[in-house]
């Protein structure tokens, strides 16, 4: 009898473990089978459109486990100590589950019916009129910080230190952010569907003036995709729109590692840094070498936030799996709160024994795919803000813990921002019947 489709994905993900792992007891390399998996997943579980949680996934552990450890010297004779063998069959296991997880997760959500709540349309003078205000709120709170933070002088002298040195200005950060998130997608809107192309550009333009104390890369990079969403989540996975968002990354990247800098560096040299930054392997296989798998070790720390706003606990201490591992690793880092990046494997490692979060990362890839395929279903303004949110914000819990301090007010704000927007329609819903055979795969 012919196997399915679905049953080959399931056997990749069984086999694929057994082999990684396998490959580990006996003392080979993990590297090299760990990189013929991740194409053979990827061909397996190919994105259904250039924005797709999959691609997301993709991009990760193609940056971080493939693209470093072949090119930054950091890993040069070390993928064969135990650690780094360990740390590829972790990585594998992750990888796979949530490949399969957003596939089907995915595809459930293309296959529920939209609660039909009659919400109304927008017309453009309105989203025109909401804006407005967005971008006066956000300016605004950009002064605010810079003001905040030793003023225009300390930004044009070291905009990477200025950036480091905010401390304080919190709340015009959340403002900053809430606003931007919003205007973005709104200026995406407009453009798309009432071909208000000069708005789009005029909003490239204020990113382009901004960005320095916008700072994080994975920000500008959201509010750019943001802006382009209804471009992105319509193209197909193989078109040259793919080609366009990867170079835009890779361009954000570069321009993000100048201000870090502060010079321009040779090609080679840029390949090497470039290569060089991607820590998360490295970080995982030191946390296996010095820690002992445990239950629940750092799980709990994200709550600490809550209690230190409410002046409960010490302003000190960790609130987040990151803060504590760079203090130990790297305290001239964590002196000045800037924070090494320790990937999700650590914190299944740490608070799950490792194979007991697994269940976990399946549930939490499942609803980004569910999410994903239920945007494409009802195709409304807010379903896709919620489903982009959630997408590109996987980079930060898979270089970091499956919940973080953030969620806490982000969640919420997406919720918020998913319902005033949801009955805004960005185009033609696809109406695709639910899947009832096993045999069938996703439509495209």
């Amino acid at each position: 009898m012919k196997l399915s489709i679905d049953a080959v994905r399931i056997s990749l993900l069984v086999f694929g473990n057994a082999l990684v792992y396998a490959f580990h007891i006996v003392g080979w390399h993990t590297f090299p089978i760990f990189l013929l998996l991740y194409i053979g997943v990827f061909f397996a579980c190919q994105p259904s459109r250039v924005l797709s949680p999959l691609t997301m996934l993709y991009i990760y552990y193609g940056a971080w486990f493939v693209f470093a450890p072949t090119m930054a010297s950091l890993y040069a004779g070390q993928l064969g100590m135990p650690e780094y063998r360990l740390s590829f069959a972790f990585a594998f296991s992750v990888y796979s589950v949530a490949a399969l997880a957003i596939h089907f997760g995915e595809r459930a959500g293309l296959a529920t019916s939209p609660i039909h709540l009659a919400l109304p349309d927008v017309s453009e003078s309105t989203v025109v009129r909401l804006a407005a205000p967005l971008y006066a709120m956000s300016t605004a709170a950009i002064f605010a910080i810079i003001l905040g933070s030793g003023g225009f002088e300390t930004w044009l002298r070291n905009p990477g230190d200025a950036f480091l040195n905010r401390a304080g200005t919190g709340v015009y950060v959340i403002i900053s952010h809430f606003s931007s998130l919003a205007l973005a997608m709104l200026t995406g809107f407009l453009a798309y569907r009432w071909r208000r192309y000069g708005l789009l550009a005029l909003f490239f333009a204020w990113v382009a003036v901004t960005s320095p104390v916008h700072g994080s890369k994975m920000q500008i990079m959201l509010l750019l995709i943001l802006s382009l969403t209804p471009w992105l989540v319509t193209s197909r996975f193989w078109s040259w729109k793919l080609f366009a968002l990867l170079g835009a990354g890779v361009a954000v990247f570069i321009v993000g590692m100048y201000f870090r800098h502060q010079s321009i560096l040779s090609s080679w040299g840029m390949v090497m840094s470039t290569a060089n930054y991607f820590t998360a392997l490295h970080n995982l296989a030191v946390s296996i070498r010095d820690f002992d798998p445990g239950l629940l070790t750092t799980f709990f720390m994200p709550l600490n936030k809550i209690w230190m706003t409410m002046g409960w606990m010490d302003p000190s201490s960790y609130f987040d799996m990151n803060h504590m591992l760079t203090d130990i690793y790297r305290p001239d880092a964590w002196a000045i709160r800037a924070t090494e990046q320790w990937p999700v494997e650590t914190d299944l490692y740490l608070n799950f024994y490792f194979v007991g979060g697994l269940p976990l990362i399946a549930v939490f890839f499942f609803l980004h795919g569910w999410l994903f395929g239920f945007a494409r279903r009802v195709n409304s303004v807010g379903a896709w803000f919620a489903a982009v949110m959630l997408t590109v914000s996987m980079l930060s819990h898979l270089r970091g813990s499956l919940y973080n301090h953030v969620d806490f007010y982000m969640y919420p704000y997406i919720l918020f921002v998913m319902t005033v927007m949801g009955g805004w329609k960005m185009g033609k819903s696809e109406h695709i019947a639910p899947v009832h055979s096993a045999h069938r795969t996703l439509i495209t």
